[in-house]
């Protein structure tokens, strides 16, 4: 496992030979999780890239009412051979769903992306559990795939497969 500085400038190719990067990023604020195009971007022949989220910052719903042409683009990266990505605890981050549509609109060889909105856990679907595990953030769950239906969805092309976890209508329902 290497350690990297996010603030230093990562120079294209830096990591030739990595095909596999997975990354946890734990924040008490807002993060911009579209500067991780620079490690996608440093890594040519990555295949495999995971994200997991782990946040404490409360969200809003403004991508809900936002409109989806202000979202930023970064020119120049192409990710050729990534395969799959995954992302965990996936929410209603601007930054985040930009991060997304960028590996979606540059990664030609994309074969399947994974949006968990709920974290993982044990689910009541599994047959083992009566009741999925407790999820901490049920409403920003909800949007986070209401997100994904407004900008995400549209931009996945049919040799993709999209997963998105939801959270379990039975156990996690909002309550009025």
């Amino acid at each position: 496992m290497q350690v990297i500085n996010t603030r230093m400038a990562l120079a294209p190719s830096k990591f030739l030979h990595l095909k596999y990067l997975s990354i946890s990023i734990h924040v008490h604020g807002d993060y911009d999780y579209f500067s991780l195009v620079s490690f996608l971007g440093a890594a040519p022949s990555l295949e495999t890239f995971i994200l997991n989220v782990q946040t404490q910052l409360e969200h809003t719903d403004e991508l809900l009412s936002e409109d989806p042409s202000h979202l930023r683009k970064m020119l120049g990266y192409h990710h050729d051979k990534l395969k799959k990505v995954e992302i965990s605890r996936f929410y209603s981050s601007k930054s985040l769903v930009e991060l997304t549509c960028h590996i979606l609109e540059n990664s030609a060889s994309l074969e399947c992306l994974t949006l968990d909105t709920t974290g993982g856990g044990l689910r009541c679907s599994d047959r083992e559990f009566c009741k999925c595990s407790f999820l901490e953030r049920t409403k920003e769950a909800h949007t986070a795939v209401l997100v994904i239906g407004k900008y995400i969805v549209g931009k996945v092309c049919s040799r993709v497969k999209l997963v998105v976890v939801e959270p379990c209508i039975r156990c996690h329902t909002l309550n009025p």
